[in-house]
Order: structure tokens, then sequence, then C-alpha cells
């Protein structure tokens, strides 16, 4: 986990484009939300991106409903942005927890407990910011963008 060297909380600049979506506390909603953010990032041109971008906010949002939600209704309603412009791409998950995520070991045993090192993988950076206005917390990762990450359409 290192410090986002914007130093931002997840809101965009003047200027940057931006993907904001609510799902409830259910798996089930994750997948529609994964697939309206990888049809805005192509639409934005980043689909050289898109994958990368929307499997690290799956885990995110899966780390979110399973563990920031575990000892609430599953109709907890929990937040997902996107910012973007031609420096950076940010994902931030918000969940009402104050409990903050941990990378787990290394096990060939479990199924699980690896969301946190994909993110890790794909992302420059990630992160987690409380947050003392909703309460809770961002878990968020960012992307270093560049000149080919960005496809412009002839």
């Amino acid at each position: 986990m290192t410090a986002s060297p914007l130093g931002r909380v997840g809101a965009g600049y003047r200027g940057d484009s931006q993907f904001n979506a609510f799902f409830l506390a259910d798996q089930a909603a994750i997948p529609p939300v994964r697939r309206r953010l990888r049809a805005r990032l192509e639409a934005e041109g980043l689909g050289r991106v898109a994958d990368d971008v929307t499997l690290a906010c799956q885990e995110l949002m899966a780390n979110a409903v399973i563990h920031g939600c575990r000892h609430l209704p599953t109709g907890t309603r929990l937040t997902v942005t996107a910012t973007w412009n031609a420096m950076q791409l940010r994902v931030a998950v918000h969940d009402p927890s104050d409990e903050n995520p941990r990378q787990q070991a290394d096990s060939s045993s479990r199924t699980d407990g690896r969301g946190l090192r994909l993110v890790s993988a794909l992302s420059d950076r990630w992160g987690v910011q409380p947050d003392p206005v909703r309460g809770g917390k961002s878990v968020w990762m960012e992307l270093d963008m560049d000149a080919a990450d960005r496809v412009v359409e002839p």
C-alpha cells in the first residue's frame, strides 16, 4: 500500500472524467456495475486499460461486500467512483466499515484472500482513506496513464 502522489481522496478535479455508481452490499450487484464501468471506459477511449481497471474494481467491490459489510444488512449501499484524466485513473470503493483491509499471506490451499494482491499487481498504487464525513473508508487504486493507454478513434 502506497500513498497517492497526487494526494487525491476520490473526488475529481475540474476537467476530469468521472464515473459514479451505488450498489447494494450483495455480490450479485457487482457484475452490472463492472459492465457499466467497462462500457464507460471504452467509450472514453480507455479500452486498453479497461480489463485491468474493471478487474481491480471488481476485487475492491467484492472486498467491500464480503469484509466491509460483513455484519451489515444486504440493503447497505456502497459507492464506487472512477476518476481519470490524461495523467491518472483512480477507482475508489467506499464502505461503512472502519476496519482496514489486509493483504493475506500466500497460500496454495486457500481459494480466497488474493484480491488485494491482484489489485496491487494491476495498479501502480492502492491505499485506504478514512472518511470522517460519512464514516467508514474508501479503498482506492490508481493507474498512471500514458499516451499509449488512450485509444483515439479515427
